[in-house]
């Protein structure tokens, strides 16, 4: 799919894919907000993108089943880090509250903390490694591919 660059706004010049990469924080408050509704094709685009990275499959490492384990920093009750773990391992037990999927979901921090940069942030640091190892420039390219390939999600009507 050839992405739409975004007209106007912070993220002018950028294509959802690039925004999803550097910013999701401010893609979920754009959706939320309705900044694409009645921007046609643009608007189609944000719906496939929400889907897609609520739905990120976890990548096979070593062969071993695992869970995305969202942990909550318990101080300040916002996000704090992303562990893909073995489904086998029991559920963390300890000051920090957890909960688990079996999706890599972008939108978490904003689902714990309405607005959360540096959840956000962490995620992000957390999810590239996963996807794409350490110190991966995402260049527009490799944000587009990745969003271009309906085999890096778990979709619903898929």
């Amino acid at each position: 799919m050839a992405w739409t660059i975004l007209n106007f706004g912070k993220y002018q010049g950028k294509t959802l894919p690039q925004i999803l990469f550097l910013d999701p924080d401010w893609f979920y408050w754009a959706y939320d907000e309705g900044v694409f509704r009645n921007k046609g094709q643009l608007f189609n685009e944000a719906e496939e993108i929400y889907q897609k990275a609520s739905s990120i499959k976890i990548p096979n490492l070593d062969d071993i089943e695992r869970v995305a384990e969202y942990v909550i920093h318990a101080p300040t009750g916002k996000f704090g880090k992303l562990e893909l773990v073995p489904v086998s391992r029991p559920p963390h037990v300890g000051g920090s509250p957890t909960f688990r999927k079996n999706v890599i979901d972008l939108s978490v921090p904003r689902q714990v903390a309405h607005y959360d940069k540096t959840g956000c942030a962490l995620l992000l640091g957390n999810v590239k490694y996963y996807l794409f190892g350490a110190n991966v420039r995402m260049t527009k390219k490799k944000c587009e591919d990745f969003f271009n390939d309906n085999d890096n999600f778990r979709l619903k009507n898929a």
